[in-house]
C-alpha cells in the first residue's frame, strides 16, 4: 500500500489565458485598476520553522526578531494562485532522472546487456571530459584479489561479516583494505560464464590488465545446498582503443544521477565523492557505459549503473503548459521574465513579524522525500500497466502539495541509524502570529479577486495553508486573515466570472476539488495515512504495481467542493459584454488595419507620376474625400495632367518639325533620279496615323507630296 504525506493536484489541458495580458503596464491605469494594500496575519497552528539564511538550525530572524520573508509569502501563494486560475505550472525542473530497478527487466535489465556494456577510465582534459574506451572488461573473483595482495579480501563481504551500512558498500572502502597503490597486474583467461569474461590472475602473464573495484550492494551469501548470491567479482580494464569525447549533456546527467553537490537528502553519491577528488586532481576514474553509434549515449561508476530514461520531466507536461507565447494569470500578475521579454510584478509581500514566539527544543528529524524518479508516485498512472519516463506518453502527477494534518501536534521519523541523513532545527511554538502587508498596483478587479481566492481558498471555511520546512511531519500549519478589502465577494464573484468563460463549471472542477480537499484535516488513516513508507516498501508497492490515488479517492477523505459565486445568468451576461468588447477591439483594430493600407497606398501614389495610379487612387477612396492626403493627390493629379498637356504639345510640334524637315530635304530631289522613289516614301510614312499623330500640318504636307511629279 502506497502513503505519502503528500499528494498531487492534477494538471489540467486547459489553461485560462486573460484577454488583458498583452496590456499590462506599471504606468498606464486599467479602467478598473485597484491600488492599495492588504493587511495580513498569520497564525501558526502547528509548531512552524523557516530557515535561517545564517544559520540553517534556527527560525529566520533579524537580531532576534523571528519572521517569514515576504518572498516565502509570495512563493505560497503564487502557488495556491497558479492552480486556482488553471495557469501553466511554473519553475518545474528540465531533469533528465535515472532508473537502477534489477527486478525490472523491461524497464532497465533488458538494456544494461553484457554486449552493449563497455568500461573506459573517464578524463578531464582542458575543462572538457573524455572517456579511455577500453572495450569488454573482464572479471576476476575476490579470492583471486587474495592471491595477488596476500590478505582476506574476500571473507570481508560474506554474510555475517560485512556491514550494512551505506558507508560498507562503497568503492572506497574496498580500495581502502588493499595494502598497495598497485593495481596493474597479469591475467590469464579461465572461462566465459554466462557473457561474462572469467580471468586469474598470473604474475608471469603477458597480458597486462589494471583491477577495478566497485561498490558492493549486499553480502555475499553461500549456504550448503543452495545457490549462491552476493557480488562476488571484480573488474579487469585492459588496454584502451582511443578517446571518447563526452558531450555537457551526457556529462550533466551523470552528475545528476549522482546527486552531484547536493548537501541536502538525498546526497551526493559517496562513490563520485570519491572519485572525483580524484578526477578533479588530473587522475583517471573507472567507469561503464554504452555508446550510442560512436558516441557515449551514458556511463556510470558500477556495471550495472544508474540508466538515464529516454525523457526528462517536462517532456511530461500538456502542451499547453509549454506554451510561452502567452501569458497566463499568475505570470500577469506576479510578473515573468523569458528569452524575449520580462514583466515586473504588479503585488509586493512584506517581510512577517512575528509576536509573542516562543523557541521549542532543536530537534532532528528525516526531511527526505521520494525523488520524482519514483514513477509509481510521480507519473499520472491509471492502471497497472506503469508508465515511466521511457515512455513518450507518459504525463507528470501534477503540482505537488502537503495535506494539512489534523490538530496542533506534529509527527516524528524514525530513527535510521544514519546520523547524515537527518536535518536539526529548531521551530516556534504553535498560536505564534506574523503579521505584514500585501501591496499592489494597478490590478484589475479580477487579478485582485484571484489573489484574495488565493489567500482564502475562494472563501471556504476551515482551509489552512502551510508553509515552511517540515510540512510532511504538520510542520508550518497556518491560518490567515485578512483585513482592507471591503466586500471580498464582490472581487472573489469577478474572478470567478472571468476564468468560468475558459474554464466551464469551474467551481467543481478536479483541480479545485483536490486542492481544497488537501486544504482541511481530514480523518486520515490507511492508505490516506500522511506518512512516508518505509525503505523496503518502496519495492515492494512497485512489484505489487500499485500506484498513489488522487487524494480523494483515498480511504476516509471528503471532497470539499469551492462554493460557486455565479449564476448561468452572470455568465451569460459576462460573455456578451466580453463578445462586444471583443468586437469593438476587432472593428477598431480593423480600422487601424485599413488606415495603414490607406496611408501605405497614399505613399506608393505620391512617390510615383503614374496619372492613372492618382485616379484609381481617388476613385477607391472616395470616403476619404475630407482628408488632406485625398485633397493632396487631386492636387497632384492635376499638376501631372497640365505637365502631360505641355509635353504632348511639344511632342507634336517637334513630330511636324522631323516631317517638315523630311519634306524639304524630299523636296531638293525633285527633278533628279529617284525622286519618285523618295516621295512615295515620304508619303507612305507619313500617311500612317502612329507617326502623323492626325497633325493637320504632316496631313498638308502629305497632300502636297502626292501632288508633287
Amino acid at each position: 500500500m502506497i502513503t505519502a504525506p503528500f499528494n498531487f493536484v492534477p494538471l489540467s489541458d486547459k489553461v485560462f489565458f486573460p484577454d488583458w495580458a498583452e496590456k499590462v503596464s506599471h504606468d498606464i491605469p486599467f479602467e478598473d485598476a485597484q491600488s492599495g494594500e492588504i493587511d495580513i496575519t498569520i497564525t501558526a497552528k502547528s509548531p512552524i520553522f523557516v530557515r535561517d539564511g545564517k544559520d540553517g538550525e534556527r527560525f529566520c530572524n533579524h537580531n532576534g526578531t523571528y519572521y517569514i520573508p515576504g518572498s516565502s509569502v509570495k512563493g505560497m501563494v503564487r502557488n495556491v494562485l497558479e492552480i486556482m486560475s488553471f495557469s501553466k505550472i511554473s519553475f518545474v525542473d528540465d531533469d533528465t532522472y535515472a532508473v537502477r530497478d534489477l527486478r525490472n527487466r523491461k524497464l532497465y535489465m533488458s538494456k544494461m546487456t553484457p554486449d552493449k556494456t563497455f568500461c573506459g577510465w573517464l578524463k578531464k582534459v582542458n575543462d572538457e571530459y573524455f572517456i579511455e574506451d577500453c572495450g569488454k572488461p573482464g572479471r576476476i573473483k575476490h579470492s583471486e584479489i587474495d592471491k595477488i595482495y596476500g590478505i582476506n579480501f574476500a571473507s570481508k563481504f560474506k554474510h555475517g561479516r560485512f556491514g550494512n551500512k551505506a558507508k560498507d558498500k562503497t568503492a572506497k572502502i574496498k580500495y581502502q583494505m588493499i595494502p598497495s597503490d598497485n593495481f596493474v597486474h597479469g591475467f590469464i583467461y579461465v572461462k566465459k560464464d554466462v557473457n561474462r569474461e572469467i580471468y586469474k590472475y598470473d604474475k608471469n602473464s603477458n597480458k597486462k590488465g589494471t583491477l577495478v573495484l566497485t561498490g558492493q550492494p549486499s553480502a555475499r551469501k553461500e549456504p550448503k545446498g543452495k545457490k549462491p548470491s552476493g557480488k562476488v567479482y571484480e573488474f579487469i580494464f585492459f588496454e584502451s582503443k582511443g578517446d571518447i569525447k563526452l558531450t555537457k549533456e551526457v556529462f550533466e546527467n551523470f552528475k545528476f544521477a549522482y546527486f552531484d553537490g547536493r548537501k541536502t537528502e538525498p546526497k551526493e553519491s559517496p562513490d563520485w565523492t570519491f572519485w572525483k577528488k580524484k578526477l578533479e586532481q588530473g587522475e583517471k576514474v573507472p567507469v561503464f557505459f554504452q555508446k550510442n553509434g560512436k558516441e557515449i549515449a551514458h556511463f556510470g561508476l558500477s556495471y550495472l549503473y544508474k540508466l538515464p530514461y529516454s525523457h526528462s520531466i517536462k517532456d511530461g507536461l500538456p502542451s499547453i503548459h509549454k506554451d510561452n507565447s502567452r501569458k497566463d494569470l499568475a505570470e500577469t500578475i506576479f510578473g515573468y521574465v523569458d528569452n524575449k521579454d520580462a514583466l515586473k510584478g504588479r503585488v509586493q509581500f512584506s517581510h512577517f513579524k512575528a509576536e509573542n514566539a516562543v523557541e521549542l527544543k532543536p530537534r532532528t528529524e528525516i526531511l527526505g522525500t521520494p525523488r520524482a524518479s519514483y514513477y509509481p508516485v510521480y507519473i499520472k498512472q491509471n492502471s497497472t500497466d506503469y508508465k515511466t519516463y521511457m515512455d513518450s506518453n507518459f504525463k507528470i502527477a501534477g503540482w505537488k502539495r502537503y495535506p494539512i494534518h489534523k490538530g496542533s501536534n506534529v509527527s516524528k521519523t524514525t530513527d535510521t541509524g544514519n546520523e547524515n541523513v537527518g536535518t536539526t532545527f529548531t521551530p516556534l511554538k504553535e498560536g505564534v502570529v506574523f503579521k505584514g502587508k500585501l501591496r499592489y498596483h494597478n490590478l484589475k478587479k479580477t487579478e485582485l479577486g484571484a489573489i484574495l481566492s488565493a489567500l482564502t481558498f475562494h472563501n471556504t471555511s476551515q482551509c489552512y495553508h502551510n508553509i515552511g520546512m517540515a510540512k510532511s511531519l504538520g510542520y508550518g500549519k497556518i491560518k490567515i486573515d485578512i483585513d482592507g478589502i471591503d466586500n471580498i465577494e464582490d472581487y472573489l464573484k469577478e474572478f470567478e466570472l472571468n476564468i468560468s468563460t475558459q474554464i466551464e463549471n469551474w467551481a467543481n472542477t478536479p483541480q479545485l476539488t483536490e486542492l481544497l480537499s488537501m486544504a482541511v484535516e481530514q480523518n486520515n488513516s490507511s492508505n490516506s495515512s500522511l506518512n512516508y513508507m518505509e525503505l523496503d516498501e518502496f519495492a515492494k508497492n512497485k512489484n505489487e504495481k500499485d500506484y498513489l490515488r488522487n487524494y480523494t479517492q483515498l480511504d476516509n477523505i471528503r471532497a470539499v467542493k469551492a462554493k460557486s459565486l455565479i449564476s448561468k445568468e452572470d455568465i451569460e451576461n459576462l460573455e456578451q459584454k466580453i463578445k462586444e468588447r471583443k468586437e469593438k477591439e476587432l472593428m477598431l483594430k480593423k480600422e487601424q488595419e485599413e488606415l495603414e493600407k490607406f496611408n501605405k497606398e497614399y505613399q506608393s501614389t505620391v512617390n510615383s507620376n503614374n496619372i492613372q495610379k492618382y485616379e484609381s487612387f481617388l476613385k477607391k477612396h472616395q470616403n476619404k474625400q475630407d482628408t488632406q492626403e485625398f485633397a493632396d493627390i487631386e492636387n497632384k493629379l492635376t499638376e501631372l495632367k497640365k505637365i502631360e498637356e505641355q509635353n504632348k504639345e511639344d511632342k507634336f510640334k517637334e513630330i511636324n518639325q522631323k516631317a517638315q524637315n523630311a519634306y524639304n530635304i524630299m523636296l531638293k530631289k525633285k527633278g533628279k533620279k529617284g525622286f519618285e522613289k523618295e516621295r512615295d516614301k515620304f508619303i507612305k510614312k507619313w500617311s500612317a496615323e502612329k507617326n502623323n499623330k492626325k497633325s493637320p500640318n504632316i496631313l498638308a504636307l502629305v497632300e502636297k507630296a502626292q501632288k508633287l511629279k
